[in-house]
């Protein structure tokens, strides 16, 4: 099997809103009926505080309804940095870690997916990678409470073991792009090849 490497992105940003609205969504996050999520087999290893992810596609939670609008329009904002005319949400749900838990190694559906980190104690990990030409190895990216992190759906990642006695608390979701930009589709022409 022959292999080709290539450049892909993961882009992160501080989520403009974010304080203007974590108060809120912790309170409503918090006060969910929402339950813990344990899930170990042959193949998954998540142990979650907390977790929405059974209603990830029901638009009418409460934290979703209020605060969706702000979600799509940073996921738009990422969506034209990549050459794509806007973003359309799938899921997206909330799950909090306490000490010692974890969300195993996996991958979402759709186009591209990410964190935000609504709620990040130190000693609390941040999303850990592996690399798509070797798999042996591991990185991460160097974020702060506040930060989203926007990258394809296809990266196998995980959650490791919180070494954190404060919560962890992430916002995560599945997305597709709709059209290229307008740019692209006039300008095709003009495009160099990478030889």
């Amino acid at each position: 099997m022959k292999r080709y490497t290539f450049n892909s992105i993961i882009l992160k940003d501080k989520f403009k809103y974010h304080n203007e609205i974590k108060k809120d969504l912790l309170k409503l996050i918090i006060k969910s009926d929402d339950k813990k999520w344990i899930d170990k087999d042959q193949y998954f290893n998540d142990d979650l505080l907390k977790t929405d992810w059974p209603l990830a596609d029901n638009a009418n939670r409460e934290w979703v309804k209020k605060h969706k609008d702000k979600f799509i329009n940073q996921f738009n904002v990422f969506a034209n940095a990549l050459g794509y005319q806007k973003a359309t949400l799938i899921k997206i749900w909330y799950q909090r870690y306490g000490y010692q838990q974890t969300h195993g190694w996996h991958t979402h559906w759709g186009n591209y997916t990410g964190a935000y980190y609504l709620e990040l104690p130190k000693n609390a990990p941040t999303t850990e990678f592996l690399y798509c030409n070797n798999l042996e190895k591991s990185f991460t990216i160097n974020v702060k409470e506040g930060d989203l992190i926007f990258f394809p759906c296809h990266f196998i990642h995980r959650s490791p073991k919180s070494k954190s006695k404060k919560i962890k608390t992430i916002i995560s979701w599945n997305l597709n792009f709709d059209h290229v930009l307008e740019f692209y589709i006039k300008d095709r022409e003009k495009i160099k090849k990478y030889e």
